[in-house]
Formats: structure tokens, C-alpha cells, sequence
């Protein structure tokens, strides 16, 4: 995606919502151009909210930097409420599984297995195994990222900015976002781009 595009379809919208995540194995001498990138895109869009998974690495490292310019439009979506509560503070807007009824739950299920139909087991077996159930509620937390949930005023992701581990994009949790992205035709550009974007500005 040139710079252009990109500017382009984050103007389209009146409200824009920028999914900032990614690998938690993010090197420390990255960290300050996730930091620097957040910012520059907080400042550049007044008007968009930034939405993470508040996990350590990339998530945070984002978030620093939405933080920076105005904590209000930081968004974290959450496997269950009590999620790092040390790192959030009450000017952050949040959304976790628990807020989500039963019916809103399967429909995330339906999604997750459509990007990631190796998880069966894990999703299908979540109400019947507590062990499960934790690790299942991580991906459906990442479906739930990208979906949003608008009866809490979550709208859907707009694009999605991603710090990827290069040797596998496709692993874990972000990969798995990523292909829930895809299906759901939400844009993805990840540090290969923006950090060229970031060198240029």
C-alpha cells in the first residue's frame, strides 16, 4: 500500500477505527518507532480512535504513543476484564469477552475458525474445559478486535497496522488477526511499509 492509499482510506471514513498490534517478541530498539508511528497517526487523525490488545510488546508500544496525544481515543479489546489492569487507566475506553453475550460469542467463534480452522478443537471444546477456555478466549478476542461490537459503541476496524515477527507472519495470535482481517477485507500494512512511511516523514 503506497502512503497515498493509505491516507486516502483512513480520510474515507468519519471515525476511523486503526487496529495497532502485534508480536509481544518486539526487539527494544524498535520500540520507538511504534511509538513514534502511534503518535504521528493520533496527530495526523484527530478525528480516529486506535484499538490494541493491551498485551506487552507491540501493543504497548503503540499505545504509548496514542497515549502521548490523547488517551480517550485508545481503545483495548480484552479476553476478559481483568486483563493487565495495571497498564490501563480509566481514560481508556475497553471492551472484553465478558461484555459479549452468548450468541455475540458464537458468532466470533463462526469468524475465528473461518480464518484459523485449526483452532476446532480449542474453539469447539472452550465450554467444556476451563483450560480451553483461556486460550480460546485470546483468539476470539482477536476476532473481537476486528468485528468490534456496536451495542458498546465498537465499531468494526477500518485498517489494521501491524508489527509482525518476519520469519512467521503467520503464527499465533497476529497471524491470526491478520487472516481474520483479510476475510473481513480490512487492510493490513505491517512495519515494512510504515516504518519506511515513518524514515520518510
Amino acid at each position: 500500500m503506497k502512503h497515498e492509499d493509505f491516507l486516502r482510506l483512513v480520510s474515507h471514513h468519519a471515525q476511523p477505527v486503526i487496529l495497532l498490534e502485534g508480536t509481544r517478541q518486539l526487539p527494544d530498539s524498535d520500540k520507538p518507532e511504534l511509538t513514534a508511528f502511534a503518535r504521528q497517526l493520533a496527530v495526523a487523525f484527530p478525528q480516529a480512535h486506535f484499538r490494541t490488545g493491551n498485551a506487552s510488546g507491540s501493543d504497548e508500544a503503540f499505545a504509548a504513543g496514542v497515549v502521548d496525544v490523547d488517551p480517550q481515543r485508545l481503545e483495548y479489546v480484552l479476553p476478559h476484564s481483568a486483563m493487565r489492569q495495571h497498564s490501563r487507566n480509566k481514560l481508556f475506553s475497553s471492551l472484553s469477552l465478558d461484555d459479549v453475550s452468548d450468541s455475540v460469542e458464537e458468532l466470533l467463534a463462526v469468524e475465528t475458525l473461518k480464518a484459523s480452522p485449526k483452532y476446532h478443537s480449542l474453539i469447539g471444546g472452550r465450554k467444556r474445559h476451563s483450560a480451553l477456555r483461556v486460550k480460546a478466549n485470546y483468539l476470539l478476542r482477536d476476532t473481537l478486535k476486528i468485528t468490534g461490537f456496536e451495542e458498546a459503541n465498537f465499531q468494526p476496524a477500518h485498517i489494521g497496522v501491524f508489527y509482525i515477527n518476519s520469519q512467521d507472519s503467520g503464527k499465533g495470535g497476529t497471524g491470526h488477526t491478520i487472516r481474520v482481517c483479510e476475510n473481513r477485507q480490512v487492510s493490513v500494512i505491517t512495519q515494512d511499509v510504515w516504518m519506511q512511511w515513518l524514515i520518510q516523514s
